[in-house]
């Protein structure tokens, strides 16, 4: 054992001394990597590898060009391959300098303003070099604010059945206010196809009923359509706003958003028997066995906590909106962790700038990310299998969603509870 240890320290030291005496080893490991994803989309694009004989082959090699890349771990060389009939576009320049761009002009703009650190500095020279003008920022942002923009505005013309929505912070420096906290609102659809595509990301002052309000109707100006389905934490200026602009579509309290509630109530004495008998309720099979075990938590909680009881038998209705979906889909739409992992990497990537300069810079860096994750999920894997008939509890509906009555969505909830 001693001796594994000792070897393995022995390899992290030697790794460790390759990157303090090879500046360039980092920047070779990106190289060659990325030359081998240039190789492998050119070969989808013909549908063949390098010298293979093929039937399903849809073209052929011409050539290469060289092709330089600003990174943070300095410029690289790549070789792109030309088809014959000067045809493929490779989408990794557009979507690597879209995100390297955005990360970079938010530190530069720290750094012209005077409120970067020692380690920002260093990084914005390294990347830029040390004569750095505001008219150089301006014409970098100037491109990428109008691409980023565009997409951001750009209509919507599929059906989204599903909706999943958020809210992060982030610092942002203002003229007369200093650094304050602003709301950056995400809005996932997942199409009728199945799909995950962003399809709105704003910043505003708070989470007001009225800022929610103006975000979804933008979304119905650019053609949003088809909506059944919203879930989201229980803040209450969203809900309201997805009841006044959504009328009659469904809404699903996140039930992880509403497990961290019941914690901050329960306090930790006692708390994991707790979790695991609300757990137990939300992994029920069903509607109605649900309910039951529900009951069993809230007799329980009665004579110990009882505010906590009545709290829990009045809100937990409303996390149980899911069981009107396909058994196949509520696992991934019982709950919002789906952009609670988006939230992840914009966290990631933010962090080296900590404090915005203004509201431009953050859109710039985090609309960049999610334009580059969204294109990913259209060309990925289907999240969802939409072509499923929905079973609720048994009854058999002929869509995977049903249709919007119109109605009041505690109405719509409660209704479902009971017609079981």
């Amino acid at each position: 054992m001693a001796k594994t240890q000792r070897k393995d320290n022995g390899l992290v030291r030697e790794i460790q001394n390759i990157l303090l005496e090879d500046e360039d080893f980092l920047r070779r490991i990106v190289q060659e990597n990325l030359q081998k994803i240039l190789e492998s989309e050119f070969e989808d694009y013909i549908q063949a590898g390098r010298y293979e004989r093929t039937e399903h082959r849809k073209g052929y090699r011409n050539g290469i060009y060289r092709r330089t890349l600003k990174t943070r771990v300095g410029v690289i060389e790549l070789e792109v391959v030309r088809d014959r009939e000067g045809n493929f576009k490779t989408e990794l320049f557009r979507r690597y300098q879209r995100n390297e761009k955005a990360l970079v002009l938010s530190l530069v703009e720290m750094y012209l303003q005077g409120v970067s650190t020692r380690k920002v500095k260093r990084i914005v020279e390294h990347l830029c070099g040390t004569e750095i003008s505001k008219s150089t920022i301006s014409n970098l942002s100037k491109e990428l604010d109008e691409n980023i923009n565009k997409w951001r505005n750009r209509p919507l013309d599929k059906s989204y059945p599903y909706l999943v929505i958020d809210a992060r912070y982030e610092n942002i420096r203002e003229a007369e206010a200093g650094v304050i906290g602003k709301a950056v609102f995400v809005i996932i659809g997942i199409d009728a196809q199945g799909y995950r595509e962003i399809l709105s990301v704003e910043i505003g002052d708070s989470e007001r009923e009225d800022t929610w309000s103006e975000i979804f109707r933008k979304l119905k100006e650019r053609g949003l359509k088809g909506l059944s389905y919203v879930v989201s934490d229980d803040h209450k200026g969203l809900v309201k706003a997805v009841k006044r602009e959504f009328q009659g579509i469904r809404w699903q309290r996140c039930q992880v958003h509403f497990i961290r509630n019941f914690m901050d109530k329960i306090g930790k004495k006692n708390s994991k028997e707790y979790l695991e008998m609300l757990r137990d309720v939300f992994n029920a099979p069903e509607i109605k066995s649900a309910r039951e075990r529900k009951e069993g938590l809230v007799k329980k909680l009665e004579d110990k906590k009882p505010s906590v009881a009545d709290w829990l038998d009045r809100e937990i209705e409303f996390c149980f909106t899911v069981y009107s979906l396909p058994i196949e889909h509520r696992k991934k739409m019982k709950s919002t962790n789906m952009i609670e992992r988006l939230n992840e990497e914009i966290k990631r990537r933010s962090r080296v700038v900590r404090i915005f300069p203004n509201d431009e810079s953050c859109i710039r860096l985090i609309g960049a990310i999610c334009m580059e994750k969204s294109e990913e999920w259209q060309s990925g894997r289907r999240y969802l299998n939409m072509s499923i008939e929905n079973e609720v509890e048994g009854k058999k509906e002929p869509d995977c969603v049903r249709s919007c009555r119109g109605r009041d969505v505690k109405t719509e909830v409660y209704e479902m509870a009971n017609a079981v």
